[in-house]
Order: structure tokens, then C-alpha cells, then sequence
């Protein structure tokens, strides 16, 4: 086990208000905030101490992306290479995978995204977002599909086809970012990366660079309420959203954004709105100033951290940081804490410096339902469990 103690120092990042001509930050400096701003140059307040070690869960996995709890305590996740895995609240893994489907895991590709049913404590339902691998060759190119299965006693069943999306560019394998999560309105998001073709992120026909609601049926259903009633789409112009959460207080949508070298961002996702992805891919364009046409994000990265995985802290181990954003930064292996106001429109403070020792928050990051935050390694699942001191 790795103790730590962490003084807790409050950086003053955004205040960004959220809709219409108001929707200008007020940056600090600039609405880029660069990884060595977080760590040195921004006004720091008064520090609270939170003491915690990072305690090995689950070791020896093979890629681990995503993750869920279920209703029994038994946790559920993907590896990367074409797994589903369960283990029970003890952190005993199950030798066998609940389900294996042929998956294609070149490069940003696999087995990715994982959310259990709603109604999962009846009906077993696990829905998994996976690059299908056509032992055939039956098609041209790969695709992202949507996959409902039942899982009976750590055994998976009757995987059916509900949603599928072409990879625009076959011999690129990078921007895939894909996953999924119910709603409390009940309906199912997906997000799917460009797949390396950014134009697609403008294009209001095309499933790449957007985030879908859909029905959660096989096939999956267009719900009537969306911001086009013939279309699954419920947001554009993102270039690889690799995960997303709702807040517990308004239930809003918050998802992650993997720029190039440039604005990495965390956006508040909203209906129908376009969150302009550079058409060029470059980053020349800055997403300052009141002529900038698109939803601005509540908080952009440069040089990049890669966020990944995100969720809101509600357990109770952690006092401190109830309703907080937890995010991973995949190219720096911390978590990030964001800090938003009472209604969770906008960001108020936040910060990168977690000591995590050997472990590296890579893929995904949960509260558990001992309160304690789990997260992934690629090689292993984590958790940091509050101390004494």
C-alpha cells in the first residue's frame, strides 16, 4: 500500500457560464490552461489535507478500459483485447471471461466502452461498445458496434447487434475513442471518435465525432425528444470523446475531449449544440473571444494531459470531494479533481497533483460502493481508501 498525504491546493481555473453570448469564460491568464500553469504560476488557496493510500485491487489484467458495478457488488470490465471480465466485491477475479466476441485492438481500437442495464437485476443485460473483427471478411472496412448480452452466473450469452458505425479510415487506427452510459432519463449515450477522419466531426449525417441517444432496444430506437426526431444524434463536433458521466445533482451530461497537441477539454454537453472541432484538425484557431461560434468547453488542456476516463465522486469516504469531477489524464497517469458550482454549470477550481506511487490512472475511474475511487492501470485496477494520517 502507498500513503500519501495530500494538500489539497485550490487553483483558481475557469469561470465559465454556460449557454447563449453569456457562455464567454472569464479565464485565468487565458482559457488554455497548460499543465505547468497548474502546477506552479495560478493563485493557490488555502489547502485542505486529504490523507489516503492507493491500495492493488485487481493485478495482472490485460488492458483493462472500462468498468461497472453491479446492483450485488460484483464489478464488471472490459480489456482492450475482445474480454469481458467480472470479479466480486472482494476483488477475486473470475478466471473465465463472462463473454469473448472477435475484436479488432489495433492501435485505439477493442473492446472499449461497458454499461450494465438499468433494469440489470432482472433482466442481465450488459451492453459493451467494441471494434468487431469479421473473421470473414464479409465487409471492407471494420466497425464499431454496439453489443447487448445477457450474463447468467459470470456466463455471457446472445450477443445481439444493436447500433454500428463504420471506421471511416481503414488503415488509420487512432481517434476511436468509443463508450457508453444509461442516462437518468433511461436512454443510452454512446460516443464515437472521428476514427481519424475530423471533417466527419462537422458532418450532421455522419455517426463519427458525435454523441448518440438512442433507445435501448435491439435494434436501438430513435427517441422521439431528441433534438432531430429521425436521428440518434444529440450533440457534434467532437474529435475523440473518449468518456462522459451525469451529474448527480442536475443529471447534465460532462464528457472528456482528446485534442492533438492542442485543447484537450472537458465539455458540458447539452442538446443539439455543435462543440466546432477545428475543421482542419490543427490548432491554430483559438476558442477564445465573442465571435467563436460553437459551445465553448468548461475547461481546455494545452499542451494536452489526454483525458479519459471521468465520473462524479459520490461516495462518502471522501467528504471533501462529494460532487467533485474525477478525471484520468492518460500521458501524465494522474487524476485530475474538478471543482464546479452548487448548480454544475461551471468550473471553480480544481487540480492535477495526485500522488498515485507506482500506479497510473490510465483508462477509467468509478466510485465504488464502499465510497472508496477505483481506478485503471492498463495492467491493473486500483483504489485509494481514505487514512488517518
Amino acid at each position: 500500500m502507498i500513503k500519501h498525504v495530500f494538500s489539497f491546493a485550490l487553483l483558481s481555473l475557469i469561470v465559465a457560464a454556460c449557454g447563449g453570448p453569456a457562455a464567454t469564460p472569464t479565464p485565468v491568464g487565458d482559457i488554455n490552461v497548460g499543465i505547468t500553469d497548474y502546477l506552479g504560476p495560478l493563485p493557490q488557496l488555502e489547502p485542505i489535507s486529504v490523507h489516503y493510500e492507493v491500495q492493488p485491487f485487481i493485478e495482472n489484467l490485460n488492458f483493462p478500459v472500462s468498468m461497472a458495478f453491479a446492483p450485488d457488488g460484483r464489478l464488471f470490465f472490459t480489456e482492450k483485447y475482445g474480454a469481458v471480465r467480472v470479479a466480486d466485491s472482494n476483488g477475486k477475479l473470475q478466471p473465465q471471461p463472462v463473454l469473448v466476441l472477435p475484436t479488432d485492438a489495433a492501435g485505439e481500437r477493442g473492446m472499449l466502452g461497458l454499461a450494465l442495464d438499468p433494469d440489470f437485476a432482472n433482466n442481465h443485460y450488459i451492453w459493451i461498445f467494441h471494434t468487431w473483427s469479421d473473421p470473414d471478411k464479409t465487409r471492407d472496412k471494420p466497425y464499431n458496434r454496439i453489443i447487448r448480452f445477457k450474463e447468467e452466473n459470470g456466463v455471457g450469452s446472445d450477443p445481439q447487434v444493436a447500433f454500428e458505425a463504420s471506421i471511416e479510415f481503414v488503415d488509420s487506427t487512432i481517434l476511436n475513442g468509443g463508450n457508453l452510459h444509461f442516462g437518468p432519463d433511461g436512454m443510452l449515450y454512446i460516443t464515437i471518435g472521428t476514427t481519424n477522419n475530423i471533417y466527419v466531426a462537422n458532418e450532421p449525417e455522419s455517426p463519427q465525432g458525435k454523441i448518440h441517444r438512442v433507445i435501448p432496444t435491439v435494434p436501438v430506437g430513435i427517441p422521439p425528444d431528441n433534438p432531430d426526431p429521425n436521428s440518434t444524434i444529440f450533440a457534434r463536433g467532437f474529435r475523440n470523446s473518449f468518456d462522459f458521466t451525469f451529474s448527480p445533482i442536475n443529471g447534465k451530461l460532462f464528457a472528456t475531449e482528446n485534442g492533438p497537441d492542442c485543447d484537450d477539454e472537458l465539455n458540458l454537453v447539452e442538446a443539439g449544440k455543435h462543440y466546432g472541432w477545428r475543421e482542419d484538425g490543427l490548432c491554430e484557431d483559438q476558442i477564445v473571444g465573442s465571435d467563436y461560434p460553437f459551445a465553448r468547453p468548461l475547461v481546455s488542456w494545452t499542451p494536452p494531459i489526454s483525458p479519459t476516463g471521468i465520473m462524479f465522486y459520490t461516495g462518502e469516504a471522501f467528504p471533501d470531494w462529494k460532487n467533485n469531477i474525477f478525471m484520468c489524464a492518460y500521458n501524465l497517469g494522474r487524476m485530475v479533481r474538478i471543482g464546479l458550482d452548487e448548480g454544475h454549470t461551471r468550473v471553480l477550481n480544481g487540480d492535477l497533483r495526485y500522488e498515485l506511487g507506482r500506479a497510473r490512472c490510465a483508462t477509467d475511474i468509478e466510485t465504488g460502493p464502499d465510497g472508496y475511487i477505483y481506478f485503471f492501470d492498463i495492467n491493473g485496477l486500483y483504489r485509494l481508501a481514505p487514512t488517518d494520517g
